[in-house]
């Protein structure tokens, strides 16, 4: 399907192609006063095709002049507005210096439509003379329209145009000066500086920001910088200054900022404080001293060591674990998994066994050092501590060590403590492989002690691992068949839904044509928790078995119906409404259709669009005809939407 819309499309190039080669430029511009839409959208997409042709790498140089000049003199001639819009459209995409005189004269047009797209034809020039034009038209320009004008010279990336936007600096306007301002720290050009200056004096509070961002990028010296940090509009002008005077007069810098840690807590100290940290000529004048500050310098402080990796701050930052203030603390445990070395390990490795804390884990899991994988592996294949040995796998998994998923599989076999077995099959959830599964499904199969944490863990596993009918084929049918009873048999399909898949589902299937085989209410149940809308499928047919039994009605019903209210059963709403639809339709008694019926009585928002469609037919029904008045009057007027 693909390569036929692949191929249509490039038909319909080439045919666009030849038509637009066909037909000159003037016989495409007339037909964009066409009264039917088709050709004028042909037309646009002509003239669109032909020029841009034109300035093609291989194209012929004169050819391309020749149609400008023709693109020109139409312009130039008396066409309709359509037919002008579209030509200096086309000209933003191809027009060269040439265009320039006739593009400018739609500048003076009282059509608002027309000089815009003028000027967006004149932006797109590289030509000088259209910056010229431009500058002389912003100086004219209504207030409505300057900004377009600001933003065109900052597209353009001129810096000479600074000169004639700084002057729109004196505008009444507030907006216009915001624009300006923004536009000068753009373009970064120094010569304005002055201007600025003044412009500050006499600014006020809507524009007074922006004309300060403006100074800081086009030249304040440290001075100016110092003292735009205490006098400044906002305190994100203010720690803007402060970057400014720490690349200016890193000497000064430092004065400012030990002159603000001595300060009562605000919003630019914060500011200032935070970024003091990303200097290395300031870290150290925070880091002295840090476990005396008041707990909010030393979140600043450690979140600052963390994003710039302070491995010289390790010690300071283990000190403040004894903090009592508990943001602190988590804060300086997460640092310590960025920056740590091997003390912060000894330090969190306790914590984690001593009090089970999830942060210390965490970060334990981040820290970078190969010896930390040896000491763990050492612990928990030779230490005689059952609590340390189950702490060092926890970790294993956390970090996701290499060898770990190796090492986890030798350790749940039989011999080990059971607790510990426990406890590397919970790490497997994630680590593991096909051998850990097969591995548990025989513990399930043998009847071993850990055999319900087995089924436990296999399940998550399967689910992580992604792959059901490689594990339904390769862990799933070996354990049935060596199963010495359908009862342990069982136990296996009891978990299976999380290898849910197309082998799976066969095997249920020829288990459910089995009336007789003992596993079928097993495979029902599984079927019943299956978690694709799928298995509505083997419902609908088992309902239209003949004689079908009272059980089996009652299990499709149950599967049916988890199938619309669980959220953990994967389909699109109003397919899932659909297969109801067809339940309904092959009902097998009248209490099954009431029952599918029911299942929206309360339903949400988006499913009641489509209940009108959905069960209007079956108003007449006898059986059901009740139940389906029940759920049409939860569905107001608005939200009825019924088949074209």
């Amino acid at each position: 399907m693909k390569a036929k819309f692949l191929l249509s499309a490039v038909c319909s190039l080439i045919a666009l192609s030849v038509m637009a080669s066909a037909q000159n430029l003037s016989e495409l511009v007339a037909q964009l006063d066409s009264g039917l839409m088709d050709q004028r959208t042909d037309a646009r997409n002509g003239i669109h095709q032909l020029l841009t042709n034109s300035t093609a790498p291989t194209a012929d140089v004169n050819a391309r002049r020749s149609l400008e000049q023709e693109a020109l003199q139409l312009l130039r001639s008396s066409l309709s507005h359509p037919a002008q819009v579209w030509l200096l459209r086309m000209l933003e995409l191809t027009g060269s210096e040439k265009s320039v005189p006739v593009i400018a004269s739609y500048l003076n047009s009282s059509d608002g439509q027309l000089r815009d797209c003028a000027r967006r034809a004149l932006v797109a020039n590289p030509a000088p003379e259209a910056t010229a034009v431009l500058a002389r038209a912003m100086m004219r320009a209504s207030d409505a329209e300057t900004g377009a004008y600001i933003d065109a010279f900052v597209y353009r990336g001129d810096a000479r145009a600074a000169k004639v936007i700084v002057k729109f600096l004196n505008s009444k306007d507030t907006a216009t000066v915001v624009q300006a301002a923004n536009a000068l720290v753009v373009l970064n050009e120094p010569s304005v500086y002055s201007e600025l200056k003044v412009a500050h004096t006499n600014s006020h509070e809507g524009s007074r920001a922006a004309i300060e961002l403006a100074m800081l990028a086009t030249g304040a010296d440290a001075s100016a910088c110092k003292a735009l940090i205490s006098s400044a509009a906002n305190v994100g002008v203010a720690e803007a200054a402060f970057v400014a005077l720490l690349k200016k007069d890193a000497t000064e810098a430092v004065a400012v900022l030990q002159a603000a840690v001595d300060e009562a807590p605000s919003p630019l100290r914060s500011a200032m404080l935070g970024t003091a940290m990303s200097e290395p000529a300031l870290q150290a004048i925070l880091l002295d001293g840090l476990d005396s500050r008041t707990p909010e310098d030393q979140l600043i402080i450690l979140s600052g060591i963390a994003e710039q990796e302070i491995t010289s701050a390790e010690a300071s930052v283990i000190a403040l674990l004894s903090s009592a203030d508990e943001a602190v603390r988590k804060q300086a445990i997460f640092t310590l998994g960025v920056i740590g070395g091997s003390a912060s390990f000894s330090t969190l490795y306790g914590m984690f066994l001593d009090e089970s804390d999830e942060d210390a884990g965490k970060a334990l899991a981040k820290l970078d050092l190969a010896a930390i994988d040896n000491e763990l592996f050492k612990t928990v294949e030779e230490s005689s501590d059952l609590k340390q040995r189950s702490a060092a796998m926890q970790l294993l998994a956390l970090r996701n060590a290499e060898g770990a998923a190796e090492l986890f599989n030798r350790t749940i076999a039989p011999g080990n403590p059971d607790d510990l077995r426990v406890e590397c099959m919970k790490a497997l959830e994630v680590l593991g492989t096909v051998e850990s599964c097969q591995a548990m499904a025989q513990f399930i199969v043998s009847g071993d002690s850990v055999k319900r944490s087995a089924q436990k863990s296999l399940k998550r596993l399967c689910l992580n691992y992604g792959d059901p009918d490689l594990l339904w084929d390769s862990v799933f049918v070996p354990a049935i068949k060596t199963a010495a009873n359908d009862a342990i048999r069982g136990d296996l399909l009891v978990i299976a839904d999380a290898v849910a898949g197309d082998h799976l589902l066969a095997y249920i299937q020829q288990q459910i044509a089995d009336t007789g085989s003992s596993l079928r209410p097993a495979v029902l149940k599984t079927l019943q928790r299956w978690p694709h809308m799928e298995a509505s499928e083997v419902w609908l047919e088992l309902i239209s078995t003949p004689n079908v039994s009272a059980s089996d009605i009652k299990a499709a019903e149950s599967g049916l119906g988890r199938m619309v209210k669980s959220k953990e059963v994967v389909g699109w709403e109003k397919l899932k409404l659909n297969q109801i639809v067809v339940a309904v339709e092959k009902a097998p008694t009248a209490e099954f259709k009431q029952a599918m019926v029911n299942l929206y009585l309360k339903p949400n928002d988006y499913i009641q669009h489509y209940l009108h469609d959905a069960f209007e037919q079956f108003a007449n029904d006898p059986d059901i005809s009740v139940e389906v008045a029940a759920v049409l009057a939860t569905v107001s007027e608005s939200k009825v939407r019924r088949k074209r």
